[in-house]
């Protein structure tokens, strides 16, 4: 995959970068507090998981920067209806995509 280090996104001081889509890898990652599955993302080899849809990128200049005050690291995504906010999980493990697809009978 290839993908362009954090250092190198042109982005205003105090901003959170805005990686093109096509930068990263979706799957699904495992996460020692919580029991499913939660959609991620992987950028630079790391893991990010979902944090939040924004319609505007105001609005997720002000959510990422509120993460970012809480001591974490996070990108965002464009999307056609917007941005979305992802936070770095250096603990997630990968969920390969076939057992994400399994589900059980009752």
């Amino acid at each position: 995959m290839n993908s362009y280090p954090l250092s190198s996104l042109k982005v205003p001081s105090g901003s959170t970068p805005i990686v093109l889509q096509k930068l990263v890898k979706r799957c699904h990652v495992a996460l020692p507090d919580t029991l499913e599955p939660v959609s991620a993302i992987v950028f630079e080899q790391q893991f990010y998981a979902y944090v939040r849809f924004f319609p505007t990128s105001e609005a997720a200049q002000r959510g990422a920067t509120r993460m970012v005050e809480r001591g974490n690291r996070v990108v965002l995504t464009r999307i056609p209806k917007g941005l979305v906010l992802w936070v770095w999980v250096p603990d997630a493990l990968l969920i390969p995509s076939s057992a994400k697809s399994t589900k059980k009978s009752d």
